[in-house]
């Protein structure tokens, strides 16, 4: 248990989410109980601000609002839990590794193989989860349209 306690406090001052930690990938308004085989926690995951844009300042009714950019990391049996879109539409682009997406839209309920130069888009109602299930850790830039403080 010890043990358990160092990594997870390595991973954390790392920048690496692990457990019921936090979720620094999605907002806690957006998780869900997570339907068969999507993950229920957001674990081994690492988030780097890669900047944000006032769009106030080109679209005066987006007032509130950025666009933000970051890069998501999973590694090896990491997940992002299942959570549900809310009025944060956005695009992942995945830049290297394989991901698992479980997903339920209006196609229904389905596990997806995510690979390096996939566009994945995600939109209000879409309800979604990431898992690496590959030996090697996956990265994507997120970007996507949030209020700001976020």
């Amino acid at each position: 248990m010890r043990v358990r306690r160092q990594l997870a406090m390595a991973l954390l001052l790392t920048g690496w989410a692990t457990g019921s930690m936090a979720h620094p990938v999605i907002p806690r308004s957006e998780l869900k109980p997570a339907i068969s085989g999507a993950p229920a926690k957001t674990q081994q995951v690492r988030v780097e601000s890669l900047g944000a844009l006032d769009l106030a300042k080109d679209f005066k009714t987006l007032k509130g609002r950025e666009l933000r950019t970051r890069r998501i990391t999973i590694l090896p049996g990491g997940s992002v839990a299942w959570h549900e879109h809310h009025q944060r539409p956005g695009v992942a682009y995945i830049l290297s590794g394989t991901l698992v997406e479980y997903r339920k839209d209006s196609s229904g309920v389905r596990a997806i193989e995510r690979r390096a130069g996939d566009a994945v888009f995600e939109s209000s109602g879409v309800l979604h989860g990431w898992r690496n299930t590959s030996g090697t850790k996956a990265t994507a830039v997120v970007i996507d349209l949030v209020p700001q403080g976020d």
